[in-house]
């Protein structure tokens, strides 16, 4: 037997032979050509699938045309049956022209008579290149369906909208976030022949720089968008260029924009609320002089009970006047202070209000040691949270305020405890977990969405936190949202980069 090469290369062939000394005349035919083959020799149908199905797998099938039991021709249809991509040669002692084709048409790479075996060499040399040829390029396509799969996911999740469209402005893909923006879903949006100037779209100045336009959805509501635009192959034709639309919403951006301009009109309104009320203080001390000398002179009992009436009046005039400058008085740094006054001077200014609506207001406030912060911003939190719980109480509710001093089991300083509790509406689980989310409003377009956001933010730089619950009134079954403020007492508060802003509830 013939030395092998170090260098032989090793070939795991599956032999379909009956014919043991021309299988062993092959193997020797074969390691003499620089190969050191691993034959594993069958006969029948079920030899030939087992054989298949081993690993690792043959690299090449050897295949007799005729065995008693088995052919090569049902050996080919059934590897072609299985969907591997394996070499196949047919062999015969004495093959016809018609059969060696009608076997290549079967899908055998090649043909080879046993008596000239010099063809077998070349042949399967050959068959394997190629073979490693298609499993090279079908890794290539594997990588890249995977790559494309991996790019349409992320084109489809990202935030912007992404619309293609051919030269006449035929659009022909949309990302979800694009048929989002535009009021489709995104099936239904590639069904039908849309136009990027059926929503208003000018793709040729939109290339020149990026545009804001206001566009209609399919489903009748609009929407503020930022469009910019890109030629994705320029060189083509004007017809034959594909189109790159990429779409932002500005709807928050927009909304956000109106919130502070109507946060800056409330900032004069409130510094020209406390002007007027200073202002007011002059000829209000002289008119309570003139009461006072009033009352020392002779009146008869009706007017005795006018000049009272008047007094109270005008000290209930003299108190919101106290109360409005002090509440849009600002600090730049924080001071020791009362909750309890506070939450008073919130209350007067909400008590036209809450007279209207017939609310009793229950105050149970505690023995609580002053506390360090910035005075506007806790009333600022005292007003969101009030305002909201009339708000939810409608006609003839109660709310409740209470003050706590005590040390919390999580936390081991001491603090005060501030609640706000009414018997109103109740806020459903839906909305409960994201009440203090910027922009989210459980009050349609009366609410800004800010309030708690902004309130969670002060307490945050106070060193403290929010905590709320509450239960939907469903049938005979009250509801109630209580709203409980934790503030460490000794802790030090950090400002906010404006101080002096107040944003609405």
């Amino acid at each position: 037997m013939p030395t092998e090469a170090v260098d032989a290369r090793p070939l795991r062939i599956l032999l379909v032979e009956d014919n043991a000394d021309d299988a062993a005349l092959l193997e020797r035919h074969l390691r003499r050509s620089g190969f050191r083959p691993d034959l594993s020799r069958v006969e029948t149908a079920e030899e030939f699938q087992r054989g298949l199905a081993q690993l690792p797998a043959p690299e090449l099938v050897l295949a007799d045309y005729n065995l008693p039991s088995f052919s090569g021709p049902e050996a080919l249809h059934l590897l072609r049956s299985s969907g591997q991509d394996i070499p196949f040669i047919m062999m015969s002692g004495a093959m016809s022209e018609e059969t060696a084709v009608a076997s290549m048409r079967a899908g055998a790479q090649d043909y080879v008579i046993k008596q000239n075996l010099a063809r077998l060499v070349p042949a399967v040399e050959r068959e394997l290149r190629e073979a490693a040829t298609r499993s090279s390029r079908r890794a290539v396509e594997a990588a890249l369906h995977v790559s494309e799969l991996r790019f349409h996911r992320l084109v489809d999740a990202m935030p912007i909208g992404l619309l293609l469209a051919d030269g006449p402005g035929r659009i022909t893909y949309a990302n979800a976030s694009a048929a989002v923006l535009l009021g489709h879903t995104n099936g239904a949006l590639l069904d039908t022949d849309t136009r990027l100037d059926h929503y208003g779209i000018d793709a040729a100045e939109a290339i020149q720089e990026p545009r804001e336009i206001s566009l209609e959805r399919a489903d009748g509501t609009s929407a503020e968008l930022l469009v910019a635009a890109t030629y994705l192959n320029p060189d083509k034709s004007v017809d034959d260029r594909e189109l790159a639309i990429f779409l932002v919403d500005l709807s928050k951006q927009k909304h956000s924009e109106e919130l502070l301009r109507r946060t800056e009109k409330l900032a004069v309104a409130g510094r020209l609320a406390a002007s007027i009320a200073h202002e007011i203080n002059n000829p209000l001390a002289a008119v309570t002089n003139c009461l006072f000398l009033v009352a020392n002179t002779e009146l008869t009992p009706d007017g005795r009970n006018f000049l009272e009436i008047a007094q109270k009046e005008l000290d209930r005039v003299a108190q919101i006047t106290v109360q409005t400058l002090r509440f849009h008085r600002q600090s730049s740094r924080p001071v020791q202070s009362d909750l309890r006054d506070l939450a008073e001077t919130v209350l007067a200014l909400f008590e036209l209000r809450l007279r209207r609506q017939e609310i009793t207001v229950h105050r149970d406030f505690g023995g609580v040691r002053p506390l360090l912060c910035f005075e506007g911003e806790i009333r600022q939190v005292i007003v969101n949270l009030l305002g909201n719980a009339i708000d939810a109480s409608g006609g003839g509710g109660e709310i409740t305020l209470r003050t706590r001093q005590l040390r919390t089991s999580a936390r081991p300083e001491q603090g005060i405890a501030f609640t706000i509790a009414d018997r109103g509406t109740g806020i459903p689980a839906e909305a409960l977990c994201r009440l203090f989310e910027p922009f989210f409003s459980t009050k349609g377009i009366t609410g800004t969405g800010l309030g708690l956001w902004v309130s969670q933010e002060i307490i945050a730089r106070h060193g403290g936190n929010i905590r709320v619950r509450s239960r939907v009134r469903t049938g005979d079954s009250a509801g109630c949202t209580v709203f409980r403020v934790f503030l460490p007492l000794d802790g030090i508060p950090t400002p906010a980069a404006s101080a002096e802003q107040e944003l609405p509830g």
